[in-house]
């Protein structure tokens, strides 16, 4: 993560806590699915060193929000 996303981060780290205390089981549904997507991507063929840091920054932000 780039320190550009330091705020970005912050927040959904704050945000997403409270969204999965009102929609339980929300954050695990998004962890599937982004693991769906960069499997998808993946067996395309289109996987790129920048999209794979998207998909592990995403995965690393909703751990940390359900810890």
């Amino acid at each position: 993560m780039s320190k550009d996303d330091s705020g970005a981060n912050y927040v959904l780290t704050a945000l997403l806590p409270r969204l999965e205390r009102a929609m339980p089981g929300l954050l695990d549904e998004l962890v599937s699915g982004i693991r769906a997507d960069k499997e998808a991507i993946k067996t395309s063929g289109r996987m790129t060193p920048q999209l794979e840091e998207t998909f592990n920054s995403a995965v690393k932000i909703l751990g940390r929000a359900s810890a």
